[in-house]
């Protein structure tokens, strides 16, 4: 070898000694970590411990063992997502290792990530099939996957081996949920009891089987084994927000106000020492013992705090009492009193915000946003001033703001039920609907299932047809507040309409019992619903007519009688019984609209509009009449007199939201469009959340305007309607989608809108137009054709320019087709 040849391998051998020298060191060192950990752990040193297997990282990012017994280690701890990452990296590293497949699926199962617990616990099943463990996992996929197509029989032979492994592995939580699963959704849930409290008895400090204690008993009635399962809880645990306010909840289940009353001062402890629970209890006197007693237990407290920031605390909310009662000049003046003499802090910036919403309710947004700057220049993650400013984003459809602040309020605050909340309302208008669903979901479970987040989330899911989704979620709802009047009323109604008569019995008999007057009244038309529903129409009239004799809730119960004679096809019967009413109480308001309303389904439009005239002359404030007649009127054929009456109602009734709606149509329909556009801007700028508004609104700005400004607000008001079920919503966001570019929404809307309104003139033209835009001549010619066709039958509608240009690309469509055929 020569020697220029050697002068060159001679460095490329030292760099290479080098490197495994250097190798050889940092698995040396590792190893040295890795036995310090190793060692530490031995001697109940964790925290060391760990730091340590962190360190051999550092040199050895592959070592099993120790990335093992870390993750083992904050497992025991209760870091779970932490300790999943870290069996996760493992997997990357070492994927056929059964042991951390088995772990990563029971974590999986533990956060019922059913997508990750199938990955992993199939994988742990190839692996390790016969291993006691895994087969509690393939029990568990198997049980899911029976509950998922209501496979009933499947379920009862799963759980009885779940049942049966326990007899080997007793320690499986696995096998026991499905176990308790099984036996809770069966006929006799109290069977599940001894389960839980074995489960209990093996790991006392679970609050997950002492929760599914609590839940079964509360089920089950057992009122006075719920109130000592919640209490052993509360002392268990003690700073755990929903079991406080279960406890809370029994109390008040029980119209124990004492013994809620009596917590509640327990939890609050000393007058002078942290406001939070004070806080607390001088809203529950407010709410049970009224707005005085409220203000002697603030006087009270201020008293005890002198001149602290406690006290500022409580001077505020005094003041918010004075903003409730009406004196909001005096209320302002007294907070901004407050928070010029306040020191910045966390309990400052908390009364801006009272302030900001204060001065936001009274009408001075400008100052409100001031005071929201000033709080977030301060402190950029304050959930209560980021919620306020986002709340503002969202009534002005900018929905990227309010998520990027509510986003960061989660970093501070991740519990927080309002603001998985407002995150669904910006996904509603951001045209997410099943991202809305999602955090509706987080917004009831961050709340512990309370009344408020439960509802909305089964209003949504109603709405959305899933009725066995919303009765689940009332279901546990009603487990979490037993006795809230408004979770069972919406029960019943979803019993009904699913045709549960047992379930829906049950909760009427419930309601039965309950003192609030709302409840008392919608009892009657429940009732009859079910006899309705069950075919004994007989016994439901019957019911009703009871009920109109004992002079209870009579205009509602004759109305049910009324539309029960309706529904089996029998008018004259409704007629009759009427008149009958009628004749006893001649001048009653409801029944007189009741009749007018009979007269104008027979047909008898004349009689009907006398009625509403009369109705309108002895009340002119009264909107249902203005209402009913304006559209009596159209039907008959007279738009001038329709508008009259219009006219007048809104001169009596000028912030009817109703009228104002009919007038925006009546607007649109004698082509006065700004005009119609200026009146829905008003409607929407009273409430952005109506969607029929909001459609009708960002449907005229996409028909009438091509100014990019126009179309970008059509576009941000428009959002919310994408993918929603809706010929009409369909149509709006489909033309919209079409003029911005997005030829993929436009077809995925404007097609099913055609369809679903196929007499609708300018739904054809509009999706001709996007025909023709895609080379489709021969379909865009055939759009234009049913778009003039349907247009030719009303004036109006052929008068428009919309028309005029279909009619003019129709005929130089057809002219170039025509030319493509010639040779």
């Amino acid at each position: 070898m020569s020697k220029s040849r050697r002068l060159v391998l001679l460095p490329l051998l030292l760099a290479a000694t080098l490197a495994l020298s250097a190798c050889e060191d940092d698995a040396q060192k590792a190893a040295d970590y890795f036995q310090s950990g190793q060692a530490l752990l031995a001697a109940g040193d964790e925290d060391r411990a760990l730091v340590e297997f962190r360190n051999v990282f550092k040199y050895d990012p592959f070592h099993f063992e120790a990335r093992k017994t870390y993750a083992d280690i904050l497992v025991k701890r209760g870091e779970l997502p932490e300790a999943y990452s870290q069996y996760l990296r493992l997997i990357e590293q070492y994927p056929d290792t059964a042991d951390v497949r088995r772990i990563l699926a029971e974590l999986a199962i533990q956060n019922n990530d059913w997508e990750e617990a199938e990955r992993h616990g199939q994988a742990a099943i190839a692996l390790s099939p016969d291993l006691p463990a895994v087969t509690a996992i393939r029990l568990a996929l198997d049980y899911r996957a029976a509950v998922l197509i209501k496979d009933d029989t499947a379920r009862a032979r799963i759980a009885a081996g779940a049942k049966s492994l326990l007899v080997t592995l007793p320690d499986s939580d696995i096998a026991r949920r499905i176990v308790i699963d099984h036996l809770v959704s069966g006929p006799d849930a109290v069977q599940a009891l001894p389960v839980i409290d074995d489960a209990l008895a093996r790991n006392p400090q679970s609050l997950e089987y002492h929760m599914m204690k609590f839940l079964l008993l509360n089920q089950t009635g057992q009122v006075d084994p719920t109130g000592a399962q919640l209490k052993r809880m509360f002392n268990l645990f003690p700073d755990n927000p929903e079991v406080r306010s279960s406890l809370i909840a029994w109390y008040m289940a029980r119209k124990d106000h004492d013994g809620a009353e009596t917590f509640l001062r327990t939890l609050a402890g000393d007058p002078t020492g942290p406001v939070e629970y004070h806080l607390g209890l001088v809203q529950f006197v407010q709410s049970y013992r009224g707005t005085d007693a409220a203000r002697a237990e603030l006087q009270t407290l201020i008293a005890a705090n002198g001149t602290g920031a406690n006290a500022q605390m409580y001077l505020a909310l005094l003041a918010a009492l004075d903003f409730q009662a009406g004196q909001k000049d005096q209320a302002v003046a007294a907070i901004q009193t407050i928070v010029a003499a306040a020191d910045p802090s966390d309990q400052t910036r908390r009364i801006k915000g009272m302030l900001a919403r204060m001065l936001d309710e009274t009408g001075n947004r400008v100052g409100a946003r001031a005071l929201v700057e000033e709080v977030l220049a301060e402190d950029r993650t304050n959930a209560a001033a980021l919620k306020l400013r986002a709340t503002w984003s969202i009534v002005d459809d900018k929905t990227g703001p309010a998520i990027l602040d509510l986003n960061t309020a989660l970093q501070t605050t991740p519990r927080d039920p309002e603001i998985f909340t407002l995150l669904a309302l910006a996904q509603e208008r951001d045209g997410s609907p099943d991202r809305m669903g999602e955090l509706l979901a987080k917004a009831v479970e961050a709340s512990g299932a309370a009344a408020l987040e439960s509802l909305r989330h089964a209003r949504f899911l109603s709405d959305q047809g899933n009725l066995r989704q919303a009765e689940a979620v009332l279901t546990t709802a009603w487990r979490v507040t037993p006795g809230q009047p408004d979770i069972l009323r919406f029960l019943a109604d979803l019993y009904i309409a699913q045709k549960e008569w047992p379930q829906a019995q049950n909760a009427i008999d419930i309601m039965t019992g309950m003192d609030t007057p709302a409840i008392q009244r919608a009892i009657p038309a429940l009732q009859a619903a079910i006899f309705d529903g069950q075919g004994r129409t007989a016994e439901a009239l019957a019911l009703l007519e009871a009920q109109v004799a004992k002079g209870d809730n009579v205009p509602a119960s004759i109305m049910a009688i009324v539309q029960t004679h309706l529904r089996q096809g029998d008018p004259a019967a409704a007629r009759t019984y009427l008149d009958s009413r009628l004749a006893l109480v001649p001048t009653d308001r409801d029944l007189r609209l009741l009749s007018a309303g009979l007269d104008a389904q027979a047909g008898k439009l004349d009689a009907a509009i006398a009625t509403y005239r009369a109705l309108i002359a002895e009340k002119p404030d009264d909107e249902p009449p203005v209402r009913l007649l304006y559209n009596v009127l159209l039907a008959q054929g007279h738009p001038p007199e329709a508008a009259a009456v219009l006219d007048a109602g809104l001169a009596t009734q000028p912030t009817s939201r109703t009228l104002r709606w009919l007038k925006a149509g009546e607007l649109e329909a004698a082509g006065k469009i700004e005009d119609a556009i200026a009146l829905y801007e008003t409607l929407y700028a009273d409430d952005s959340s109506d969607i029929v508004v909001a459609n009708n609104l960002a449907s005229l700005i996409a028909s009438y305007h091509t100014e990019p400004e126009m179309l970008a607000r059509a576009e941000a008001i428009s959002r919310r309607l994408r993918g929603l079920d809706n010929p009409a919503f369909q149509d709006t966001y489909g033309w919209i989608a079409f003029l911005n570019g997005n030829t993929y929404g436009a077809i995925a809307h404007l097609e099913p809108a055609a369809r679903g309104l196929p007499d609708d003139a300018l739904t054809q033209y509009h999706l001709g137009r996007l025909y023709q835009s895609m080379d489709r001549a021969a379909d865009a010619v055939a759009q234009y054709d049913r778009a003039l066709a349907l247009a030719a039958k009303s004036p109006a509608t052929a008068a428009l320019p919309q028309m005029t240009q279909a009619a003019a690309e129709r005929d130089k469509l057809k002219a170039a087709l025509e030319a493509a055929k010639s040779p």
